[in-house]
């Protein structure tokens, strides 16, 4: 069984993010999604809710489960028996820094690092942009999943 693994903050989680792990969910036969735990970071969105939000989002993808994890998650695939970890590209910035990830992770854990390219139609998208927007008192929904839009909405709007 080929196992991987799609990290993310998913801070919140988005249309983009959704399409990804659809895509990721494609290559393996088991895929842990993986909200990330930085504890140097602070968050307005709690850890359990953006996991709520992303179970929520994932439900359809019947080989995707969604976790949490704190530390490096080199040390999670291995806990986990992966042999991939995959990652999503939006633009050549995202290209960049996960090409860096990877010459990183490589040094850690034997297994591979492989891209995903982001769907034409949701490139444009990230966190921190629809965070932005709510803020900004902005629609939002064309950028997150329904199910989550009214709880990213009590995190981000003012």
């Amino acid at each position: 069984m080929r196992t991987g693994v799609f990290a993310g903050s998913f801070y919140p989680i988005t249309k983009g993010h959704v399409d990804a792990i659809e895509q990721a969910a494609r290559l393996v036969d088991k895929l842990f999604v993986v909200v990330g735990i930085n504890a140097a970071k602070q968050y307005a969105i709690p850890l359990e809710a953006r996991l709520g939000m992303l179970k929520k989002s994932i439900a359809h993808i019947p080989n995707a489960e969604a976790v949490s994890y704190e530390g490096m998650m080199t040390d999670f695939c291995k806990s986990v028996g992966a042999t991939v970890m995959i990652k999503s590209i939006r633009n050549a910035t995202d290209l960049q820094s996960v090409i860096d990830l990877s010459d990183v992770n490589k040094q850690y854990w034997d297994g591979d690092t492989v891209f995903v390219v982001g769907a034409k139609e949701y490139r444009h998208i990230s966190s921190s942009l629809v965070r932005e927007l709510a803020q900004l008192g902005q629609d939002i929904s064309p950028y997150v999943p329904s199910c989550c839009l009214d709880e990213i909405k009590k995190y981000t709007t003012r």
